[in-house]
């Protein structure tokens, strides 16, 4: 399928993405309704886990909670926020911050087929773990990484295994567990002001929910905004929720590296030509950075979390004349151990394909309430750290 003239791509291979709505035109009336019953939904999650809740503080149901410090991240949004990125950014701060303090990761661990509580290190299968304990276990070694859907019962294993600090991903609408410090991900393309609940628009969660945060960070701030813009929509963003002036909001940019190949120890020249292959739920950002620094003469989407399927991949490359193909790191991290072996290792290598990972990171800018030094000591002051 042919993009408009001013894509950057000379051709797309485009595959259905559901986090694509499709409520356009007279479908749109329809999303009314579907939106209201979804809204009733939330307000009956939210009376049966303060049920539960105060259950457990009444007579001591459930596991009981470890006293370690607790960061926690979420968001009101479906989807590419920007979450794991600013959970990575965190546990490095703070590891270098407070090298005496031991900080874990905890998420739920979206898409796995396994439940209860599991280790994550960078050798344990995407069903086991989802994609985002999957990348944090890649990218920071030492960090003990876990996925349990009970966050009390993670935070007790987590506790057990010497943490005196956890990182809790994805913790906005588990509301069992109230950390000392919550910070909501808004991105800049997808404010909440303009938004609407699902399938009218992509919140997961009403924007009231965000009062229960401690400071707000805004994800994939445009280069060319300025200060003046940071104002206006940090404002924006404080009238919508109703927030607090004590609340701070920070601003973010994404910041891309060069491309690393998916083997280390591999030495071979950067690529002129390649295709982006990604299954997340914002695959526009990671395609137009990688068309900064190359030339796409292909690109397959797949939907968030998905398992990449080879053969496709296999046959996008020989369609594009080109043996290097791009995927993001959440997928790098996903794929390695199912494409690293085998059969599917045996077709790679047949091929001549060399895959390539874009890397990507979190960088503060001097906004309004601070930059990242004010947001890192406001953060450790919430959790009693210096």
């Amino acid at each position: 399928m042919e993009r408009p003239n001013k894509s950057p791509y000379s051709a797309v291979r485009k595959r259905w993405n559901p986090a694509q709505l499709p409520w356009k035109g007279l479908w749109r009336c329809a999303a009314y309704p579907v939106a209201g019953l979804y809204g009733v939904g939330i307000l009956a999650h939210r009376m049966w886990t303060v049920g539960t809740f105060a259950l457990v503080k009444l007579f001591g149901f459930g596991a009981p909670v470890p006293k370690v410090k607790s960061i926690g991240i979420g968001n009101v949004h479906v989807g590419g926020t920007g979450k794991t990125p600013l959970a990575l950014w965190l546990l490095r701060a703070l590891e270098a911050r407070h090298p005496g303090e031991k900080w874990g990761y905890l998420s739920r661990g979206y898409g796995r087929d396994s439940s209860g509580w599991q280790r994550v290190a960078a050798d344990s299968m995407p069903q086991d773990s989802g994609d985002e304990a999957l990348l944090v276990a890649h990218q920071s070694p030492n960090t003990p990484v876990g996925v349990c859907a009970d966050r009390r019962e993670g935070l007790r294993q987590l506790g057990q295994l010497g943490c005196t600090g956890v990182v809790l991903d994805d913790v906005l609408q588990h509301r069992r567990v109230r950390p000392q410090a919550l910070i909501v991900a808004c991105p800049w393309d997808r404010p909440w002001d303009e938004e609407a609940l699902l399938p009218l628009g992509t919140l997961r969660d009403f924007v009231g929910s965000v009062r229960r945060a401690q400071a707000v960070v805004v994800t994939g701030t445009p280069e060319g905004t300025t200060g003046a813009d940071w104002s206006e929509r940090a404002a924006r963003l404080r009238r919508a929720a109703s927030l607090p002036a004590t609340c701070p909001i920070y601003f973010t940019r994404w910041k891309y590296g060069t491309l690393r190949p998916w083997d280390p120890t591999a030495e071979v020249p950067l690529p002129n030509k390649v295709v982006c292959v990604s299954g997340i739920a914002q695959p526009e950002r990671f395609a137009n950075a990688v068309a900064q620094q190359h030339t796409v003469v292909n690109e397959l989407r797949f939907s968030d979390h998905a398992q990449l399927p080879l053969e496709a991949l296999l046959d996008a490359a020989a369609e594009s004349a080109t043996c290097d193909l791009v995927l993001t790191a959440k997928d790098a991290a996903r794929m390695r151990q199912t494409w690293s072996q085998g059969v599917p290792a045996q077709q790679l290598c047949a091929a001549g394909i060399q895959l390539w990972i874009l890397p990507v990171e979190l960088t503060f800018l001097a906004g309004p309430d601070g930059g990242e030094a004010d947001a890192l000591a406001y953060l450790c002051a919430h959790v009693g750290l210096s």
